[in-house]
């Protein structure tokens, strides 16, 4: 068994043995709802896709709980899949469903399944990722002490050592990755509110796994994640980090509806694009880096490139660097238009 780590940026659930998963997520739902019964019956094996039962009372009478715990280090869409029709195959009667992964779930994935559960008339299931997990850890310093031996006291030291490398990150990235030249000419004004990515040095910037080992030779792409180095393009800063263009020179266009409500699109074909209702929009895609979450930096490259090269944690969404990706419509200035943000809000699947 591995051992959990201890850590200043993320819980890694998937450190803990899969039983002793189990029993963590055991014991936050112990702790984190009133229960009428709550059983734990994975460990008995053969348990038809359920890891935990429970009962709740409530107005009317008692709601039922079917509750799948998954340590897995990604999760697909199919496998997400597959624990739904798994429990509704073993149990029929009526219940809540409850996922519980130790991974990220992305807003398309739980988009899908709750779509998927929308159609198939199967209850609506909730779904507790590694985020969601993680915080209502923490409202348990016991529970929290116990699986990952992190005590309250440590977990603000911790948050303390996150916030002073930010800072001193912000101030390097600042210095060194900034053309100073450029931003202080009075003429360059209305470039920089333009094109945001002309403050930096260089168009475009390396980015690498802190843990690889496969630079300069090209890196293995595992399955559902991305490679540990790869180059981007700068798109600009926000208040916690660098902010990169991704995926340009590839498809990314977003469906949205006549209500504003929209979808992502990365390969085109879509059943709704000659819908009246729909129109199809140029995008962006932008993730965001905190810097926090950048080790260490070479503002002029190496013997193989020229563009600056960021070190990074892969411990964001899906094993990337990213805390966050978003979307924003791609704006053409010299017509008049600039990027725009789609509302997060009414991101979908349709």
């Amino acid at each position: 068994m591995l051992t959990p780590t201890k850590t200043t940026n993320r819980l890694h659930f998937s450190d803990l043995d899969p039983k002793r998963f189990e029993d963590i997520c055991f014991q936050l739902l112990s702790a984190h709802y009133n229960w009428k019964e709550l059983v734990h019956i994975g460990r008995e094996g053969s348990d038809g896709g359920v890891d935990i039962r429970g009962i709740q009372t409530v107005e009317g009478g008692d709601q039922h709980w079917l509750i799948q715990c998954k340590r897995y280090i990604r999760i697909t869409q199919a496998e997400l899949k597959k624990v739904i029709d798994t429990i509704v195959l073993n149990y029929q009667e009526s219940a809540r469903i409850l996922i519980i992964v130790a991974c990220d779930v992305s807003k398309a994935k739980y988009d899908y399944i709750i779509d998927y559960c929308e159609k198939s008339g199967i209850s609506r299931p909730e779904i507790w990722a590694a985020s969601n997990l993680e915080a209502i850890l923490y409202k348990y310093p016991k529970i929290l002490e116990l699986a990952f031996g992190i005590t309250k006291e440590q977990q603000t030291k911790n948050n303390i050592q996150k916030i002073n490398a930010g800072i001193k990150m912000k101030d390097k990235v600042y210095k060194s990755l900034i053309d100073h030249k450029f931003i202080k000419d009075p003429a360059n004004r209305q470039t920089i509110l333009d094109y945001p990515a002309s403050r930096f040095i260089s168009a475009e910037v390396y980015i690498r796994d802190v843990n690889d080992n496969t630079y300069p030779n090209m890196a293995p792409m595992p399955e559902g994640g991305i490679s540990s180095w790869f180059r981007a393009t700068f798109y600009d800063l926000y208040y916690n980090g660098i902010e990169l263009w991704l995926a340009t020179g590839h498809y990314v266009k977003v469906l949205m509806r006549r209500d504003g409500y929209w979808e992502p699109l990365h390969e085109p074909g879509h059943l709704k694009l000659n819908h009246p209702d729909f129109k199809l929009i140029d995008a962006k895609m932008i993730g965001r880096i905190p810097y926090h979450g950048i080790k260490n930096l070479i503002p002029d490259g190496d013997q193989y490139t020229s563009e600056p090269h960021l070190f990074c944690t892969f411990d964001g969404e899906d094993d990337t660097p990213y805390e966050e990706v978003y979307y924003k419509s791609y704006g053409y200035p010299d017509e008049g238009t600039i990027d725009w943000e789609f509302d997060r809000s009414k991101q979908t699947t349709f």
